[in-house]
């Protein structure tokens, strides 16, 4: 599992090749799975706050309409685990 993930919405991301944060989101989900494929379960950090200089940060996964469109993409794939079982399993 991967925990605290994330990437904010900042002006110019995308300027001289970067991928802006929904190609950051896509490439993100993509690369767990093929280069890592035990990992099954990734926890999106969903936070926004205010920093000292009166700026946001913005990592909200909602952020843009379009961040979380890929988020929903990435993590429709059949290979994240999908259905947890919150209980013992009973022995056979």
């Amino acid at each position: 599992m991967i925990v605290e993930w994330a990437t904010g919405e900042f002006p110019h991301s995308t300027e001289g090749g970067g991928l802006g944060k929904t190609g950051w989101i896509k490439q993100g989900l993509k690369l767990f799975r093929t280069r890592y494929p035990r990992i099954k379960a990734a926890v999106y950090w969903h936070e926004r706050w205010q920093n000292p200089d009166q700026s946001y940060s913005n990592l909200r996964v909602n952020s843009s309409v379009e961040s979380l469109n890929a988020y929903r993409e990435g993590v429709a794939n059949p290979n994240w685990l999908g259905n947890l079982l919150l209980r013992p399993i009973p022995k056979q």
